[in-house]
């Protein structure tokens, strides 16, 4: 294997993002890193045997990305005027003059890191031993990585840390699987030889890197006593970037048309995990193995609204990363592999537009972990969409209040059992939520009394609620409530139950359970 790392000697990272001359790049790209090295090169000397290494470092895979977990904060970029060079010969006026000199806006982005290093790590170095002196040599060359004042120390380290050591990693995705990527980086340089480059170096030119590799952020293994469910904790989060505010009570048009749109963008015909139908068109016989989507409302806080920030695509575990990004990547992700809009045309409720969660969103909604409780898992979980009844109980609500309870109870158990949870140890229900911000179970009505039948309803909605979820062909809604679980053991999720987990009801969220910001 092999490892280089660096530290930042002022604590900042300064280096533009090549898509935005405003922002900074961050993480720091491999290209970057790479190109570094190759400037160190060409201005001490062009050591045969660093050129040797540098043309090695070419051929390996892309490498992982190692970072310090508080790196990332972002300083106000301000636009500063900077005078231009002296003009041209052969102009009348000074070169001292002022008035010689325009001045230009300029933008110098930075990202806070530290003191502590950051790593690339090929796990994979075939010859490692045979280049590592050259590139040791190399390494101690370079003083900037980026802009002329992000001041770098630079060495090859025996190992890269670890996420117990309180640092970030990025992983390279499969080639298939880059429509799925949290982000995308540069690579390392892979265009003319290093006689091409050196021409490029001694024109004063910048070289061309176009080429980018996806990257997932790595996470955790829960621990094999942690009890899971059966969708996948790694959900890929698509954000709101246009369109009006919705509240938690619309997650059924979002989430309709958002499978709609799947639907028609995947390969036809669309596969049984993504339809919920067999070859046959006949619903998969268990009820499960297949996407479902997930609303992520702002709830759980002391101020939340309620409101939806964007959906989430929960996976089946059986299907792995390379067939999620063959069928459904090309929609969230452009020929360039950066995150495309999604337009859902909603009725009424105009256009919604989504986008694939950026990597640096910190945003507790749209944290994964907010849902699953990764990796610790919990203990206690509250609904906040609905729970949809999977069928009517004998009882009646209203004359047999008791059985009625035991029923729903009972029904409610064996949903645990179908969705493959634990058996709780604690199960309660009713309209009102146990999470703050997250409306009824359904709407409440009331007659409306002293009017005419002919001029007004015979009955109106007070307060919020979810509507009623309809099966297909159904000819009544089945009951649908809001329901607190307790397990015995951690859970992680996400936890889904009842008819309608597929399109967003019967979502949970854990309690007492607050995950850490990206």
């Amino acid at each position: 294997m092999l490892t280089l790392a660096w530290t930042y000697l002022t604590g900042y990272a300064r280096a533009t993002d090549p898509a935005r001359r405003d922002a900074p790049e961050w993480p720091p790209h491999p290209a970057r890193v790479w190109l570094a090295l190759a400037a160190a090169f060409f201005e001490t000397g062009e050591a045969p045997a660093e050129g040797q290494a540098l043309e090695w470092l070419r051929t390996l895979p892309d490498p992982q990305v190692w970072l310090p977990l508080q790196a990332g904060g972002r300083r106000h970029v301000v636009t500063a005027y900077v005078p231009v060079n002296d003009k041209a010969e052969g102009t009348a006026l000074l070169q001292s003059a002022p008035l010689a000199r325009s001045k230009q806006p300029r933008t110098f982005p930075a990202v806070w890191v530290g003191d502590r290093p950051c790593f690339l790590h090929w796990p994979e170095a075939p010859d490692s031993d045979r280049y590592r002196p050259a590139l040791t040599q190399l390494c101690a060359k370079v003083t900037r990585l980026g802009h002329s004042a992000s001041l770098v120390q630079m060495w090859v380290a025996e190992r890269p840390p670890t996420l117990e050591d309180g640092f970030a990693g990025w992983l390279p995705t499969e080639e298939a699987d880059n429509g799925l990527a949290d982000l995308h980086l540069r690579r390392i340089f892979q265009g003319p030889s290093l006689e091409r480059l050196q021409e490029t170096f001694q024109a004063g030119r910048r070289p061309l890197v176009g080429l980018a590799a996806g990257y997932r952020a790595a996470t955790f293994t829960p621990p094999p006593m942690t009890n899971t469910t059966a969708f996948d904790r790694d959900l890929l989060v698509l954000t709101q970037v246009d369109g009006p505010a919705l509240p938690v009570t619309a997650s059924l048009q979002v989430t309709q048309a958002l499978r709609d749109t799947l639907m028609a963008h995947c390969p036809q015909p669309p596969p049984a995990w993504v339809s919920g139908h067999d070859a046959h068109g006949q619903p998969l016989a268990d009820g499960r193995g297949h996407l479902a989507l997930l609303p992520l409302p702002f709830v759980g806080y002391e101020y939340a609204d309620g409101r939806l920030l964007g959906v989430a695509l929960a996976f089946p575990t059986e299907i792995d990363r390379r067939e999620r990004g063959r069928v459904i990547g090309p929609l969230f992700a452009n020929q360039q592999g950066k995150p495309a809009d999604v337009s859902l045309r909603l009725g009424r409720l105009g256009v919604w537009v989504l986008r694939k969660r950026a990597w640096d969103d910190t945003r507790l909604t749209l944290q994964p972990e907010t849902w699953t409780a990764f990796p610790r898992g919990a203990k206690r979980w509250a609904s906040v969409t609905p729970v949809v009844l999977d069928r009517f109980p004998k009882a009646n609500r209203l004359t047999e209040r008791a059985n009625w309870e035991d029923e729903v109870g009972s029904i409610l158990f064996e949903a645990c059992q179908y969705a493959g949870l634990p058996e709780p140890v604690e199960i309660d229900f009713g309209t009102t939520a146990w999470t703050p911000g997250a409306p009824r179970a359904i709407a409440k009505e009331r007659p409306v009394r002293g009017a005419p039948p002919a001029s007004q309803p015979a009955s109106a909605r007070q307060g919020d609620g979810f509507p009623p979820y309809l099966l297909k062909g159904a000819r009544a809604a089945k009951p649908q409530v809001h329901v607190f679980l307790r397990f015995a053991e951690p859970v992680v999720g996400p936890v889904l139950l009842g008819a309608g987990r597929f399109l967003g009801y019967g979502l949970f969220k854990p309690l007492d359970f607050v995950p850490k910001r990206s």
